[in-house]
C-alpha cells in the first residue's frame, strides 16, 4: 500500500510540475515548494489596498475563470505588496509566493503587478482540474523591454471590438507594445479631420473574391476606418492592459489609398484606385511640398491621439520607378546634392523625422530606411532578416527584431485551399 501511495504522490507531483511548465512565457525562476497548495474553490478574499487597479482586474478575471466569488477587502488571502528596493537591471520585476495560507504578489511597479497577475491567472487555469495551485515561488522580470505585436488592419479591416480582443490576447502573454498598421495601399484606416478624403475615398476599395462575403462589404465597396474617438477608446483600453499603442503611417511607399484620395501627391497625377491586391506598387508619394504639407497635417492629428513616444513611418518597399522619370524628383536630387533615388528616400525620411522629432516624438522604420543613409534618431525594425538590426545597432541606433523567417504569422499553416487568404500580423521583440 505504501508503494502505491508513494507512486501516486510521485505521479501527482510530476503532473503538477508539468502543469507549471506550460506558463507562457516561462518565468526567470520557478521553484515548487515541498508541500501545501492554495485552494481555488469557495469564496476567495483579495486585498485591494495596494495596486488597486490590478487587484480589481484579478478579481474580475478569477470570478470569470473559476466561477467563484472574490471579495475585495483591506486584507485577504491574496494580497499585493510593493517592492521598495530597486532590483538592478531587471525590468518589470515581480515575485509570486503561493502556499496553503495564501498568495503574495510583490511587484516593483503597476506594470510588474499586472504581469504577476497574468502569471497567476495562467496558474489558476492550468490547475482548475485539481482545484488548487501547488505551493511555489516565482521570481520574474522582462527579458526584453519591447515585446510587441503588429496588426495590419489595411488589407483586412478589424472592428474596434476585434482589436480589443486582440489586445486581450496580447496582455495574457505579457506583450506590451501594439503596433497598429493604419495606412497602406489597400486602405487608409484613421480619421484625419483636415483631409477627410483619406477615409471617405481611401478607406474603401472595390470588392474582390476574398472579401465579397464580408460584413464590411456594402454597395460594392469593402472597408472602414476608425474615428478619432474610437482611436482614443482603443488607446485607453490598451493602457489598462499595460500596452503602448504605436501607430504606423506609411511613407513614402504603400501610399496608393492616399493617392486615390489625393492624386496630386503622386509623380504622375493619377488617377488611382485603392489597392485590391497585395504586392509592391510603383506609385508612391512624390517628395514635393504639397506632399510634406499633407503628411505634416496627418502627423499633427496622429500625435494628439497616441501618447506613445513612437510613430512608425514605414519606409519599406518604396520602388524608385516613378522617381527616376519624375522631373521634380530629379531636380530635387540635384538641388539637394543627392547621389541617387535611394538618397532621395533618405532625404524624405530624414525630413519627416525632423518634423516628428520637433513634436517630441521619435520614429521607427522598417529596415529599408537604412538605404541611402539612416535618419539620425531612428529606431530600425528589421523584417527582411536580422542584418538590418545588427547594422543599425552598430551605428548606435535602437533596433527591433521582426525577421520574416521567424516572426510572421501570415503564412499558411495548412492546406491553402482550406484557409483564409490574409496578411494580418507580426510579432516583435527588442
Amino acid at each position: 500500500m505504501r508503494k502505491i501511495l508513494l507512486l501516486s504522490f510521485i505521479f501527482l507531483y510530476s503532473f503538477v510540475a508539468l502543469a507549471q511548465k506550460n506558463l507562457i512565457p516561462m518565468p526567470q525562476h520557478l521553484e515548487l515548494l515541498p508541500q501545501g497548495a492554495f485552494p481555488l474553490k469557495g469564496n476567495l478574499s483579495l486585498a485591494s489596498n495596494t495596486f488597486e487597479p490590478q487587484a480589481k482586474y484579478l478579481a474580475n478575471e478569477l470570478e470569470s475563470l473559476l466561477k467563484v466569488n472574490v471579495n475585495l477587502k483591506k486584507s485577504g488571502a491574496i494580497r499585493f505588496q510593493k517592492i521598495s528596493h530597486t532590483v538592478a537591471e531587471q525590468h518589470d520585476y515581480y515575485e509570486l509566493k503561493i502556499d496553503a495560507k495564501g498568495i503574495i504578489i510583490s511587484a516593483t511597479s503597476e506594470s510588474a503587478a499586472f504581469y504577476a497577475v497574468q502569471t497567476l491567472l495562467q496558474l489558476a487555469e492550468e490547475n482548475q482540474i485539481t482545484g488548487s495551485i501547488p505551493a511555489l515561488e516565482i521570481k520574474d522580470y522582462a527579458k526584453f523591454t519591447y515585446r510587441g505585436a503588429h496588426l495590419d488592419v489595411c488589407r483586412h479591416f478589424f472592428t474596434v471590438d476585434e482589436v480589443k480582443l486582440f489586445l486581450d490576447y496580447l496582455s495574457r502573454y505579457k506583450l506590451n507594445k501594439f503596433h497598429w498598421h493604419l495606412t497602406d495601399d489597400q486602405g487608409w484606416r484613421i480619421e484625419i479631420k483636415s483631409h477627410p478624403k483619406l477615409t471617405s475615398i481611401g478607406g474603401y476599395r472595390a470588392v474582390t473574391e476574398d472579401v465579397k462575403h464580408s460584413k464590411l462589404t456594402k454597395d460594392g465597396r469593402y472597408g472602414g476606418f476608425y474615428t478619432q474617438e474610437q482611436i482614443k477608446d482603443v488607446v485607453a483600453y490598451a493602457k489598462k492592459l499595460q500596452i503602448e499603442v504605436i501607430p504606423e503611417i506609411e511613407m513614402p511607399g504603400h501610399a496608393q489609398a492616399a493617392l486615390a484620395a489625393y492624386p496630386e501627391l503622386s509623380c504622375t497625377g493619377g488617377p488611382f484606385q485603392v489597392g485590391t491586391s497585395w504586392g509592391v506598387m510603383d506609385d508612391i508619394y512624390c517628395p514635393k511640398e504639397e506632399t510634406f504639407a499633407l503628411l505634416e497635417d496627418v502627423i499633427d492629428e496622429v500625435i494628439t491621439l497616441f501618447p506613445s513616444h513612437y510613430i512608425h513611418i514605414g519606409g519599406d518597399e518604396a520602388p524608385k520607378t516613378r522617381w527616376k522619370t519624375c522631373a521634380h524628383c530629379q531636380e530635387l536630387i540635384k538641388k539637394e546634392g543627392l547621389k541617387d533615388e535611394f538618397e532621395l528616400q533618405s532625404y524624405f525620411i530624414k525630413r519627416m523625422e525632423k518634423y516628428i522629432n520637433g513634436k517630441g516624438k521619435s520614429i521607427i522604420g522598417w529596415d529599408e530606411i537604412l538605404e541611402g543613409g539612416l535618419a539620425p534618431n531612428a529606431t530600425v525594425m528589421s523584417w527582411t532578416g536580422i542584418a538590418g538590426a545588427i547594422h543599425a545597432a552598430k551605428e548606435g541606433h535602437d533596433a527591433i527584431m521582426t525577421p520574416v523567417s521567424h516572426m510572421y504569422l501570415d503564412y499558411y499553416q495548412g492546406n491553402p485551399q482550406s484557409e483564409t487568404f490574409s496578411i494580418q500580423c507580426r510579432i516583435a521583440s527588442g
